[in-house]
């Protein structure tokens, strides 16, 4: 049955609900900033109503605060977190791949097409005139040249993948962190709501947590019930999975550790169980994948798959060019080419023997006596000692006696032109199918880039849509909850009013 005070109990309800109101407002607007901030909304409920005297129909008793709940939409943070882990990936390997690319340089200044370029000028020059020391000069230094950029390529590809090889280790320890630090939030987030306090700025931080977890490795969210808290409400678990495998369950979480493996690089393994972790989306199998991957049969063509490519392109044109070769053209004929060893170049003085069979090229600027092709690489290859000391060992003659002589270098000039020199043409050829099959990758990478971050940003946008703050509501908010307070100040007034008077004419009677 309704109480005597009914009334006025009725609108000091309204004043502390209207009260609650304008704090989660000011609240929100004071976060609207903040970053990983959900809105914060007032559940507002009417009381039970009770009978009043003649109990034949009942009244409402007012209003009260039941909770301030936070405003989020878990299948729209599942997805979040599901396209920012490719997001993360396909980022990673854009950002690398243009990184990759400028090394080689071809794109912003054609390095290579000049190397290659000046070393064919040079060696034209020789045939112009194979008695110039001036043009063996210039052809010694275009050929160091050559070899320069490709050391200096293969130094800083290397470079680049010692720098992954840094970031794997750092990727596996920020995930460690996270890990950590969403495991105490779960113990802080279940022990806050069995005492019945607020968990909303606690669950913020977490979620905060899992977006930025989300962008180094795939991972799935999962809510579980598992009974029920003092107050009746559902006791919730929160854990994630990473590589398919628990990573944090409720206040557990495992951890990753790194480990020396045969190449000399960071692998990375649960700690617990020395199990391979393998990620399936994220920064971290992004810094694996161009790491490690050769591009061997599905494998992904990472830094080593460019290395090998310029390792095998440096064996080839050294030994080639120095040894020569027989090639079959498509009418059936062959062309032979006798190399640089083969030829013949300038005697130190008159009547004195033509030096010949010195290699142009070697590794480490050694003799290319013996030399041992499979020694050479990107990243030692050089001119041969003989060719570095004396300019005269340049074998421009295809015969002893005449400082005319030019057609080995003719013919040296006719091989570096030949389409059969590589599996895909010419040398020129062959470097350029190299760069082409980069840039494509670094194309492709860019694009699904763009197309990723567009979707994670749509999708980022409907999530702020549902928990962020805008100025715009909250004012209005403002405006709502102030009139209320206001009405039911002057409810309260009138109810003390009434009561007065009511006292006033019993105690007069």
């Amino acid at each position: 049955m309704n109480s005597t005070w009914t009334g006025l109990c009725i609108s000091t309800r309204g004043l502390f609900s209207s009260k609650a109101g304008l704090l989660v407002t000011n609240n929100n607007i004071s976060n609207s900033n903040t970053k990983g901030y959900s809105r914060q909304e007032v559940n507002q409920v009417a009381v039970t109503p009770a009978a009043i005297y003649n109990s034949k129909y009942m009244i409402g008793s007012g209003s009260e605060v039941e909770s301030v709940i936070r405003a989020r939409n878990d299948r729209l943070d599942q997805k979040y977190w599901q396209e920012n882990s490719d997001l993360g990936e396909v980022q990673a390997k854009s950002d690398m791949l243009k990184e990759v690319e400028s090394i080689f340089g071809e794109a912003d200044n054609k390095a290579f097409t000049k190397a290659m370029t000046d070393f064919n000028s040079a060696l034209e020059s020789v045939s112009t005139d194979p008695g110039s020391s001036s043009a063996r000069k210039s052809l010694q230094q275009k050929g160091k040249n050559f070899c320069e950029y490709l050391n200096s390529t293969s130094k800083k590809l290397t470079q680049l993948r010692e720098g992954l090889n840094t970031e794997v280790k750092s990727a596996a320890e920020q995930i460690n962190s996270y890990a950590s630090q969403i495991a105490t939030l779960n113990s802080q987030i279940r022990a806050a709501a069995g005492c019945g306090a607020s968990t909303n700025d606690l669950k913020d931080q977490r979620t905060l947590l899992l977006d930025k977890l989300s962008k180094l490795t795939d991972i799935t969210v999962n809510q579980a019930v598992v009974g029920k808290l003092a107050d009746g409400s559902d006791d919730i678990v929160l854990s994630v999975n990473a590589g398919g495998v628990t990573l944090v369950n409720n206040d557990k979480c495992r951890q990753l550790e790194c480990y020396q493996n045969a190449d000399g690089m960071y692998g990375v393994r649960w700690q617990d169980t020395k199990e391979a972790f393998t990620p399936e989306g994220g920064e971290l199998k992004a810094a694996l994948e161009l790491r490690d991957g050769t591009g061997t049969n599905a494998d992904y063509k990472g830094i080593p798959y460019y290395l090998n490519q310029l390792d095998n392109y440096a064996q080839t044109l050294a030994k080639v060019f120095n040894e020569g070769g027989s090639y079959t053209k498509a009418d059936g004929s062959t062309t032979t080419y006798p190399g640089h060893a083969g030829g013949y170049g300038l005697p130190a003085a008159a009547g004195a023997t033509a030096p010949t069979g010195n290699r142009f090229f070697s590794y480490d600027s050694l003799t290319g006596t013996g030399l041992d092709y499979s020694k050479i690489t990107a990243a030692n290859i050089s001119l041969s000692k003989e060719v570095l000391d004396n300019t005269n060992n340049i074998a421009a003659a295809d015969a002893v006696g005449g400082t005319d002589n030019a057609k080995n270098i003719d013919s040296l000039i006719d091989l570096l032109a030949d389409s059969n020199m590589y599996t895909d043409g010419t040398p020129t050829d062959h470097m350029g199918s190299i760069i082409t099959t980069l840039g494509v990758a670094s194309d492709y990478s860019d694009t699904m880039s763009k197309k990723q971050s567009s979707f994670v940003n749509t999708i980022d946008t409907r999530r702020k849509s549902v928990s962020g703050v805008s100025s715009n509501e909250e004012t209005a908010n403002l405006t709502k909850y102030e009139e209320a307070y206001n009405a039911s100040a002057i409810m309260v007034n009138t109810w003390s009013s009434i009561y007065k008077t009511t006292i006033d004419m019993v105690s007069d009677s």
